[in-house]
């Protein structure tokens, strides 16, 4: 079965790849806000906190795959 890249960046994926980005370009900001501050336990809060958002973002679109492929 040949796997069509349009269908599975349709809606969902497009709406949870915007979400996903906005909210680490937010946590980004905030990451050098708090590195100018010079407050280390919330630049490591945050910079885990940007990891855990984009697995997250990265098991939603494996699980919106798998639902459009039947796997």
């Amino acid at each position: 079965m040949v796997r069509d890249t349009g269908k599975a960046l349709g809606g969902p994926a497009i709406v949870l790849l915007a979400v996903g980005a906005v909210l680490n370009i937010i946590l980004f900001i905030l990451m050098f806000r708090f590195a100018d501050e010079e407050n280390l336990l919330m630049v490591l809060l945050t910079a885990a906190l940007i990891g855990v958002i984009s697995l997250v973002v990265a098991k939603g679109l494996v699980s919106i795959s798998r639902r459009n492929y039947g796997k």
